[in-house]
């Protein structure tokens, strides 16, 4: 057998175990992508569920709150417009109480414009992710839409003759170079794939734990709810009472 037949029969070979290799990635590949959307799906839903608790937190129970707080300063303050004072320092216990609870009400309003403050900067926080998240799916388009332009052209070389003449100029020596290239870079994928592999399944875990945990805080927000809407209840009894005092 002559050094090019022997070099055909090897190349021969290598193609088999190339072509197997290549349809073992490619299982691989659509798994993977399979998987990886199936991920992201599942974070659009931890996302949403994020939402929510934050709208049930942010917008239900702090407004309640809020206000059950501020409606029990009226009342003191209430109490204390009530208060019947017949000598100065008894006048002067009143305003300097009054003034007291006004002072208790705006601290209160500081304390509470204070942590507005840390929503609002984590919450840009949190949109400037957003944004740099779309810029890179925006960045991987453009990639996309690069490579699709740089291969029209080469396909259109291919057709007036490029490939042709590469066909006609083949050698098995030239053959097992793309062959050997063809195995060097199956090689490296099967290496990638093996930690994407690893990489989604360490994501996974993470996005179950995620998942638990967003689940579990929004049973402590309606805990939390129930608690409020009760302590609302009391908060208009107190405010019945006081105004009771308007009367006497």
């Amino acid at each position: 057998m002559t050094k090019s037949k022997a070099q055909v029969t090897l190349n021969e070979e290598n193609i088999r175990k190339n072509k197997r290799h290549i349809f073992e990635l490619e299982c691989q590949a659509s798994t993977s992508y399979a998987e990886s959307m199936l991920l992201i799906a599942d974070i659009e839903e931890n996302r949403a569920l994020l939402s929510r608790n934050f709208s049930a937190s942010f917008n239900g129970n702090r407004a309640i709150a809020v206000d059950n707080i501020e409606d029990l300063y009226r009342c003191r303050m209430l109490m204390v417009d009530a208060l019947n004072a017949k000598v100065d320092v008894e006048q002067n216990f009143k305003s300097a109480m009054g003034n007291s609870l006004r002072i208790d009400l705006l601290e209160n309003k500081f304390f509470l414009n204070q942590k507005l403050r840390e929503v609002a900067t984590q919450m840009t926080a949190v949109n400037e992710l957003l944004t740099s998240l779309n810029k890179l799916i925006a960045d991987s388009n453009e990639a996309l839409a690069d490579q699709g332009a740089e291969m029209v052209a080469q396909n259109a070389e291919w057709i007036d003759g490029e490939l042709v003449r590469m066909f006609e100029a083949v050698s098995a020596d030239s053959n097992a170079e793309i062959v050997k290239s063809n195995a060097d870079r199956l090689e490296g994928l099967s290496a990638q794939a093996d930690d994407a592999e690893k990489e989604e399944s360490m994501t996974a875990k993470q996005i179950e734990a995620e998942t638990k945990s967003i689940l579990d805080v929004g049973g402590d927000i309606a805990a939390r709810r129930v608690r409020i809407q009760a302590e609302r209840e009391k908060v208009v009894a107190n405010q019945k009472r006081s105004s009771t005092l308007m009367s006497k």
